[in-house]
C-alpha cells in the first residue's frame, strides 16, 4: 500500500491537548497531546510551540514569544494584559503603546492548574457553565495542593459545588496578582470554556480561546510560505 502524505501543520503542543492548524487549508482541531506525541510521522511540522513541541519540528517558538505575537494579533488595544492558563502552567504577556514590556510564566504557583481543574469538573461531574456557588476563596498554593484543600473543604462538610467555586475564586485570585491585578484581563486557554472559572474573576475578563498561540505561530512565521 502506498504511504499516505504527511499532512503540514503548524503545532501548539500542550502537555494534555495539541492545537493543530493545517496549512494551505487554515482548518485547526484540538487532539489529545499524546496523539502527537504516539504518531509524530504522521505530520509534518513547519513550526511549533508548547511544551511538547520538540517533535520534529523545522521551527521551534517560545511559548511567551507565541502568546504576545498572538495577543498582538487579536487584541486591539494599545495597552493589555494577556494570560494563558494551561494543563501545566500559567504564563502571560504585558502590552504597553503596542510593544511588549513584560512577560513571565508561573510553573510553581500555577502548577497543573488547568488538568487539575478538568480532572476535578469530570470526577465530580461538574457544570462548568453554572455561576459560582460560593464568594468564598480557599489559598491555593498551586493546582496540586488546592485540591488538598478542597478535598478538606469536602470532608468538613462543604457541598461539592461550593468547595469547587472556592478552589477556583483561590487560583483566580493568584492569576490576578501573578499580573499585577488589572482592571481588564484577556484570557487565553482550555478554561476559556469554563465559565465558573472566568467568572471567579474580580476584574473584566476577555475571552479569546484556544488558538492564541496557533496565531502566534502564524505571526511569527512566514506562514503564507509553508506549502
Amino acid at each position: 500500500m502506498p504511504s499516505q502524505s504527511k499532512h503540514t501543520i503548524l503545532l501548539d503542543c500542550g502537555t494534555s491537548y495539541a492545537k493543530v492548524h493545517y496549512c494551505g487549508t487554515g482548518r485547526r482541531r484540538i487532539i489529545p497531546a499524546r496523539d502527537i506525541m504516539r504518531h509524530p510521522d504522521r505530520y509534518r511540522v513547519a513550526a511549533a510551540t508548547g511544551h511538547n513541541a520538540g517533535v520534529r519540528t523545522q521551527t521551534r517558538v517560545n511559548e511567551l514569544v507565541a502568546l504576545a505575537h498572538g495577543g498582538l494579533a487579536l487584541i486591539p488595544d494599545k495597552n493589555f494584559t494577556l494570560l494563558d492558563c494551561g494543563a501545566r502552567d500559567v504564563k502571560f504577556v504585558k502590552v504597553r503603546n503596542r510593544k511588549v514590556r513584560g512577560m513571565d510564566w508561573n510553573t510553581e504557583c500555577g502548577a497543573f492548574t488547568g488538568q487539575v481543574i478538568e480532572l476535578l469538573a469530570r470526577y465530580f461531574d461538574m457544570d462548568t457553565s453554572s455561576p459560582s456557588a460560593s464568594t468564598g476563596r480557599l489559598p491555593v498554593v498551586c493546582g496540586v495542593l488546592g485540591m488538598t484543600a478542597m478535598f478538606d473543604r469536602i470532608a468538613q462538610g462543604a457541598p461539592h459545588e461550593v468547595a469547587f467555586s472556592e478552589f477556583l475564586r483561590g487560583i483566580a485570585f493568584n492569576c490576578q496578582t501573578l499580573v499585577g491585578r488589572p482592571d481588564v484581563l484577556y484570557l487565553s486557554g482550555g478554561l476559556c470554556k469554563n465559565h465558573t472559572f472566568v467568572n471567579s474573576f474580580s476584574c473584566e475578563v476577555r475571552t479569546l480561546g484556544r488558538y492564541v498561540l496557533l496565531d502566534g505561530l502564524l505571526r511569527a512565521t512566514d506562514a503564507s510560505q509553508i506549502k
